[in-house]
C-alpha cells in the first residue's frame, strides 16, 4: 500500500476510534454544530468507508493495466537498438541513416553520448510519454519500409513483428487510458470527502477536537486520548 493509501486509510481508522471515544462521554458531549454530533460523524465514517472502497474496486483494472504497458514495452530500446544495427548492415550510404538514428535514439530515449541503459531508462520514464514513444515508432517503421532493405530474417525485428507490436501498444494506450478515468473520478470523490475546507473529515476532526479542548478539563480520562488521535491532510 502506497504512503497515501495508507494515509486515508490511518484517516478513517482514526475517526471510528474517535466516535467511540465520544459516545463514552455520554451527555459531556454537545457539540455546537450539527456536523460534529456522533450520527454526522458516523455518517461521514461511512462516507469514507464507502469512497475507500470504490477506489479499492477500480483501482485492480487500472494497475493490470499499467503492469501489462510495462511488459510490452520493457524490451522495445532492445528490439529498436537490433533493429537499427541490422540497417546500418544493410544500407551503404550512411547518410540515409541520418533520420533513422534520430528516431531510434527517441525510442530509446538516448539523448547524449556515453548513455548507460539505466540513463537512458530513466529520460524515457520521465520525458518520453508512451503515448509520443508510439508516434515516434510509427515513423521508425515507415522508414524501415521505405528503405527497401530492411529485411531481417530474425521474426521478432521483422516489419510483421513490429507491426503487431504497434497495434499492441496502442491497443494497451487505450485500455490505460480507459482504466484512469474510473480511478481519477473515484480518488476525486474521495479526496473531496476526506480533505473538503469545512466539510471533508480532517476539518471536521480538527472542529471535534477544538470542542474537546474546550469542554473537558485536563483531567478528564478521554480528553488526552482523543486529542492524541492523529489525522494527516494529503495534498491533492
Amino acid at each position: 500500500m502506497s504512503n497515501t493509501e495508507s494515509g486515508f486509510a490511518k484517516n478513517a481508522a482514526n475517526l471510528k476510534d474517535l466516535i467511540i471515544r465520544l459516545k463514552t462521554l455520554g451527555d459531556d458531549y454537545q457539540p455546537p454544530q450539527p456536523k460534529f454530533s456522533i450520527d454526522d460523524l458516523e455518517q461521514l465514517s461511512k462516507s469514507a468507508e464507502d469512497a475507500t472502497r470504490a477506489v479499492s474496486q477500480v483501482l485492480p483494472v487500472y494497475s493490470k493495466a499499467v503492469d501489462d504497458q510495462e511488459l510490452i514495452f520493457k524490451p522495445f530500446s532492445s528490439l529498436i537498438t537490433r533493429s537499427y544495427n541490422y540497417l546500418k548492415a544493410a544500407i551503404n550510404n550512411p547518410a540515409e541513416l541520418q533520420t533513422a538514428k534520430t528516431l531510434a535514439d527517441k525510442l530509446r530515449g538516448i539523448g547524449k553520448k556515453n548513455t548507460t541503459a539505466e540513463e537512458a531508462s530513466l529520460r524515457i520514464n520521465a520525458r518520453v510519454s508512451y503515448d509520443a514513444r508510439v508516434e515516434n515508432f510509427k515513423q521508425y517503421l515507415d522508414v524501415l519500409i521505405t528503405s527497401k532493405v530492411y529485411q531481417p530474417v530474425e521474426t521478432d525485428i521483422s516489419i510483421a513483428s513490429f507491426q503487431n507490436l504497434l497495434s499492441s501498444m496502442e491497443a494497451n494506450i487505450t485500455a490505460v487510458a480507459l482504466a484512469k478515468t474510473p480511478v481519477d473520478d473515484a480518488r476525486k470523490k474521495r479526496f473531496t470527502i476526506f480533505y473538503a475546507e469545512q466539510i471533508g473529515l480532517i476539518d471536521i476532526v480538527l472542529g471535534v477536537k477544538n470542542y474537546i479542548k474546550a469542554s473537558l478539563k485536563d483531567d478528564h480520562p478521554q480528553r488526552k486520548h482523543i486529542l492524541a488521535l492523529t489525522f494527516t491532510r494529503m495534498n491533492a
